[in-house]
């Protein structure tokens, strides 16, 4: 009965029969389009391969997984800030892959650019062309188990991957801890400085020294130079001695991307076999100190005990930082004026900084507790006249022990107790996110307090601290609690007697 009724139709009315079923074709065609489709992205969720070959995918925050999976143009974009570092210390470190005691979670990892965009240009000197590439390094796509399939010769690490995965001690500092060509405009800022900061503890703990090569000023105009700062200070002494030079831009040998520098032809940092050697000679800043300064120095750093270089401003002026030497150990002498000392087994720490210092104030410290190296800090420009400086602007703290890195936390407050006179007596820290937090407590033992400009009252104050300290909470590798000692620095504005 119906194949007679579709025939008559077919036959008295051919035109109309005939796009019905195009169009009912049309859709049925459409819906198994789209269940094929469907289907086959089910599939592809499941498919390791396509999306690196691991158990583990790391992305970067707030990125769609299925935006990677299905290569959208926003893709192209795509990165993980400091991945270098994430790979070395983090997933490829010693907790993770389980060397020197680690948990051994991780058995193999493999770096992955898919869809990175780039611009060609040819030979003939035509139009850049937008190109989409990908790649990986060939020892750690085979680890993983996702080598391509190879129809001819052979693809292996070259030098380039060698340095990205397993840098030698030279290549891996020189790479955090080099010097840098001012961006942009700072060239021709006076305020713009880059430094070396050591840090310094005698063996017996009862003396240290702050020491800094410092480069600066408008390098574009050729009004800049170098110069060397020291503070050797001495427990329960009240006066810390101070030496301080200045030189012009032809005593300063420094370029962009190396670590050695050289101030005054005699006092340089250098770098070797993944050991800092420290020469300087700096006069004293004022009479009847004992005579200049005198340092012959090797800094060795502990394995896994690093912070890379990251941007730590605010924003609105360049600001970096690194951290070379979380904890290293010291030898050789000191001398201040005819008195030398054997500093050999002393306890070291070495930080790197750059960007433009106008109206910038900040909050820094370094503790060593027990088995922990804690680091926290961050700058601001002050914008609130007449209150404590250092209260804008983001604070990270930045946690390791033997193992490496165990968490970075934003700072969620910075609180110091004050004596009568206005100088900070105890500090105060919390750092936490979500479950994880830490809190940490410092005494001041010794206090060195230096005004920014000595006639203005409300004045800006800048307190170099020292003292013991603790600390205490959870992190995702474990519980924390250890005390010991540390060095931090504050800037408060106060009315001075």
């Amino acid at each position: 009965m119906i194949l007679r009724l579709v025939w008559r139709s077919l036959r008295f009315a051919p035109g109309r029969t005939l796009l019905m079923l195009g169009g009912y074709s049309l859709g049925v065609g459409v819906m198994v389009a789209l269940l094929s489709i469907g289907d086959a992205m089910v599939e592809q969720s499941r498919d390791r391969d396509l999306i690196g070959g691991g158990d583990l995918a790391v992305l970067p925050a707030g990125i769609d997984l299925e935006t990677v999976r299905t290569g959208g143009v926003s893709s192209l974009y795509f990165g993980i800030d400091l991945a270098r570092f994430f790979y070395r210390e983090v997933l490829a470190g010693p907790r993770l892959a389980g060397s020197n005691g680690g948990e051994g979670a991780v058995a193999a990892v493999a770096p992955w650019i898919d869809d990175a965009l780039l611009y060609l240009r040819l030979e003939d000197g035509g139009p850049a062309v937008a190109a989409s590439a990908g790649g990986q390094i060939p020892s750690a796509a085979a680890a993983l188990g996702v080598m391509p399939d190879l129809r001819s010769g052979a693809w292996t690490d070259n030098e380039a991957d060698r340095r990205w995965m397993a840098p030698n001690p030279d290549e891996r500092l020189t790479e955090i801890d080099g010097f840098h060509a001012p961006p942009g405009g700072a060239a021709k800022d006076s305020t713009w400085a880059e430094w070396h900061y050591f840090n310094l503890l005698s063996p017996d703990g009862e003396r240290w020294l702050y020491l800094t090569y410092l480069v600066g000023g408008d390098l574009r105009g050729g009004r800049w130079g170098g110069r060397l700062l020291a503070t050797l200070v001495e427990a329960g002494r009240e006066d810390d001695r101070v030496f301080e030079r200045e030189f012009g831009p032809g005593d300063v040998d420094v370029a962009p991307g190396r670590v050695d520098v050289a101030i005054g032809g005699a006092s340089t940092v250098r770098l070797e076999d993944g050991r800092y050697h420290l020469a300087a000679e700096i006069p004293s800043a004022g009479a009847g100190t004992g005579g200049p300064l005198r340092v012959d120095l090797v800094v060795e750093p502990q394995p896994h005990r690093y912070l890379p270089a990251v941007d730590i401003s605010p924003g609105g002026f360049p600001s970096g930082y690194a951290v070379p030497v979380l904890r290293g150990a010291a030898r050789g002498t000191i001398c201040a004026g005819t008195a030398c000392e054997d500093w050999s087994g002393g306890r070291a720490y070495h930080d790197h900084n750059w960007g433009t210092w106008s109206d910038v104030t900040w909050d820094w410290g370094q503790f060593q507790l027990g088995d922990w190296s804690i680091v926290y800090g961050g700058v601001n420009r002050d914008s609130m006249p007449g209150a404590p400086a250092s209260t804008t602007g983001s604070r990270f703290l930045f946690a390791v022990d033997s193992l490496g890195l165990a968490a970075v936390l934003p700072v969620r407050t910075v609180e110091y107790e004050l004596g009568a006179d206005g100088v900070p007596t105890r500090l105060d820290l919390e750092a936490g996110r979500g479950e994880y937090s830490l809190r940490l407590q410092a005494e001041v033992g010794h206090v060195r307090t230096t005004a920014a400009d000595p006639e203005a009252s409300p004045a800006d104050l800048f307190f170099q601290l020292r003292g013991p300290a603790s600390v205490e909470g959870r992190l995702p590798v474990g519980g924390v609690s250890a005390a010991g000692d540390g060095f931090f620095e504050t800037w408060q504005r106060r009315t001075r007697p």
